[in-house]
């Protein structure tokens, strides 16, 4: 029996005896907002959970045995729908456990597109509204989720990760709070900021200097100018080297000086950013003014880089490169 299901389900004689605690155990499902619609949650447009497929991944694949995936497979089915078009993530059970606060969930993506996350930044709540505890979970390592499927994760919030332990019987609500778009000076959106020759221009260079290679996704910055009002323009490549349409919903970017010495660093939250398979798409990213730590930066002597996970070969999982600054930027 494996550690992540024995607290609950080694204990029980049957799945009749699950089937009444599943309702008990249920949080609401929070969603990531990959639709673009406003209170996703309030949606009537659902599609039943028996409609996607459930995807074993990370700890779970290859280490449950034939029981546990049936009763997974049985939890997942009673879960009530899920907004079409949406990522959900749905916690079905909860524990203290000797090393902290075990919350097991489902990731359901109902759209018609394979998503890939990258961080997901929860919280603990008491049922008075207190934060107890916050943590931002990296997700690149566990891959794309794919179409209309189910993936189980497990979050687990280390008790020295607290701000405060709550009493034992007091009960806990995961949430999730989506990060804010970052917006430029003038309240300006972020937006693609290349003429369709310097589109072509970039495509051209980034086919020869960063080409897509199969099974490979990860981004590269191509070029950084200066921008208008003393900002600073970033070109990125999306690079997606697998069989299948990826989406990207978070960018961070750092920029250092010729000393190494940090010059910015901002987060891009995006929405609908897809780039299909055995492809490559190219963005640029406006750094407002405001965002920039030292004054008098000359460009050409300033270097922009993004922290990222990559994926070496088909049958491997996600390598995080061995830099300072990778850790928890990704989502």
């Amino acid at each position: 029996m494996s550690w992540l299901l024995e607290n609950w389900f080694g204990s029980k004689e049957s799945l009749e005896q699950v089937r009444e605690d599943i309702h008990e155990y249920l949080h609401n499902e929070f969603y990531l907002g990959v639709s673009g619609i406003d209170n996703p949650q309030q949606s009537a447009n659902r599609v039943e959970s028996k409609e996607l497929f459930l995807s074993m991944n990370g700890p779970w694949d290859a280490q449950l045995d034939e029981a546990e995936q049936e009763l997974l497979q049985y939890v997942h089915d009673e879960l009530p729908p899920v907004v079409r078009d949406e990522v959900g993530v749905i916690p079905f059970f909860t524990q203290a456990t000797v090393e902290g606060y075990l919350v097991l969930a489902y990731i359901r993506n109902a759209t018609d597109r394979n998503v890939l996350l990258q961080k997901l930044p929860l919280s603990l709540v008491t049922a008075e509204g207190e934060e107890v505890a916050k943590k931002t979970f990296d997700l690149m390592t566990s891959g794309p989720v794919d179409s209309m499927s189910s993936r189980p994760a497990e979050f687990m919030f280390r008790w020295e990760e607290f701000d405060r332990i709550p009493e034992q019987e007091v009960p806990l609500t995961i949430v999730y709070k989506k990060p804010q778009k970052q917006r430029l000076e003038g309240s300006q959106e972020l937006n693609m900021g290349l003429s369709a020759s310097e589109q072509e221009q970039y495509l051209q260079k980034a086919a020869a200097e960063a080409p897509v290679e199969a099974g490979q996704v990860d981004l590269q910055v191509l070029a950084i100018k200066p921008n208008e009002d003393n900002g600073l323009k970033v070109v990125v490549v999306f690079r997606n080297g697998l069989e299948k349409r990826l989406e990207f919903t978070e960018v961070p970017i750092l920029v250092h000086d010729k000393d190494g010495e940090a010059v910015a660093r901002v987060n891009y939250t995006l929405q609908n950013m897809k780039v299909e398979a055995n492809s490559q798409r190219v963005w640029a990213f406006d750094i407002p003014s405001s965002s920039i730590k030292k004054a008098g930066v000359d460009a050409t002597e300033l270097t922009a880089f993004i922290p990222q996970a990559r994926q070496r070969k088909k049958e491997e999982t996600y390598v995080a490169p061995e830099t300072e600054d990778n850790k928890g930027l990704l989502q």
